[in-house]
């Protein structure tokens, strides 16, 4: 099963003809895939992929389309790590290694970066209530640049070039959580976590593996007190 969320319904019609996804109370399907339109913005991409997710908690992909001061029209990526302009806050998704970038998050239009949206960031904050960061996935397409301006009546055509992508993720991919998980149980037995602490970690050593930074050493701790002040550490020493 697979969730896909897009902002815009011109993003979204390509995607619902391709798989044949029939409208159920505004939310589209087939029997193996949940897709929604939030509309743009951070706020209303919350709002509803937390609608989505609290009848459908599975592995969710955010696709659309992206600005970019440094790519070129129809070039596609997955995104490691967001950025929210005006929060500062920076967030890391799914990773795929082929094909990976980052992406800022932006409230108002008019601002390039690598690759710029509107909803990313409040895709990746509605999502983690509900999953694990492996199942956080997004993938962005390039529609317009600084100097050439988005065409509306191209976009339809951007998604359908990358329809594979989905394909694709609805098959069994390779994990690359899997070192991840394997250190996550030997934390556990060493430290009583939280799943809040859990997936803080996670974030952790996502973020670790990405840079290539050996996993950090795991002590042992009993206290609340010593574990928070533990991840804080970590936190503080690379983000």
């Amino acid at each position: 099963m697979l969730n896909i969320v897009t902002a815009l319904k011109i993003e979204a019609k390509p995607i619902i003809k391709h798989f044949g996804l029939k409208s159920n109370k505004g939310i589209y399907q087939n029997g193996y895939i949940n897709l929604i339109i939030t509309g743009s913005g951070k706020i209303k991409s919350a709002i509803n992929t937390s609608l989505l997710l609290s009848k459908y908690p599975y592995k969710t992909l955010n696709i659309g389309i992206a600005g970019s001061d440094k790519h070129e029209i129809n070039e596609g990526f997955f995104i490691h790590k967001i950025s929210d302009y005006d929060s500062g806050l920076e967030y890391y998704p799914d990773y795929f290694e082929e094909n990976s970038s980052e992406i800022t998050c932006i409230s108002k239009i008019g601002k390039y970066f690598e690759l710029v949206d509107m909803e990313s960031s409040g895709f990746f904050e509605a999502c983690y209530k509900f999953l694990s960061v492996e199942e956080i996935i997004l993938y962005k397409i390039v529609s317009d640049t600084p100097e050439t301006k988005p065409k509306t009546d191209l976009i339809p055509e951007l998604i359908k070039n990358h329809i594979s992508v989905i394909e694709k993720l609805i098959e069994q991919k390779e994990d690359f959580f899997k070192d991840i998980n394997e250190y996550l149980e030997f934390a556990a037995s060493k430290i009583r976590l939280t799943q809040t602490q859990k997936n803080q970690l996670k974030q952790i050593l996502v973020f670790y593996k990405i840079k290539q930074i050996p996993f950090p050493a795991i002590p042992d701790l009993k206290r609340k007190e010593d574990v928070r002040e533990f991840l804080s550490s970590l936190t503080s020493s690379f983000f």
